[in-house]
This record gives structure tokens, sequence and C-alpha cells, in this order.
């Protein structure tokens, strides 16, 4: 078996928060290759984060809830713009 690796992740974002409606998020944030940032939420959802002056984000996959994107979204905003 050969295995190459094209880059190294130079670093990583652990987070755990409680953004006031009685959820807790406990998220770990990479840098994409492909562009953005990718944030996982283990055992739940993966999305891609993209921030600047027009910031979104996107589920890549697991459970979809637009209450808990936003939410998510909401404290993205607020680290990384």
């Amino acid at each position: 078996m050969r295995i190459e690796y094209n880059s190294k992740i130079e670093q990583y974002h652990h987070f755990d928060f409680q953004p006031g409606n009685g959820t807790r998020y406990d998220i770990v944030v990479i840098n994409d290759p492909y562009g953005g940032l990718l944030v996982v939420w283990p055992n739940v959802s993966t999305y891609r984060y993209f921030g600047g002056s027009d910031p979104e984000i996107k589920h890549l996959h697991g459970k979809k809830n637009k209450f808990d994107e936003k939410a998510i979204k909401e404290f993205l905003d607020g680290v990384f713009i």
C-alpha cells in the first residue's frame, strides 16, 4: 500500500459552546484544502463554512437541522470574521 500526503493539517480549533437556546455544541474546525473550513460536530453532522464579507455554511452530511446550522453559523461568524 502506498500512501501520499499532499498536505498536513497545520491547525485545528475545538469549540464547546452554548448559544443560549438550551443546546450545547462541541465542534472541531479545520482548514479545508478545497476552500473554507470543515466543521465537524462528531456523531451528528459535518458542514463547510465560508467566512468573509458574505459568510455562509453548507451542510455536507449527517443530521440536517436548520436551527443547529444557524446556531453554528452565528457562532462561527463571531469567531472567524
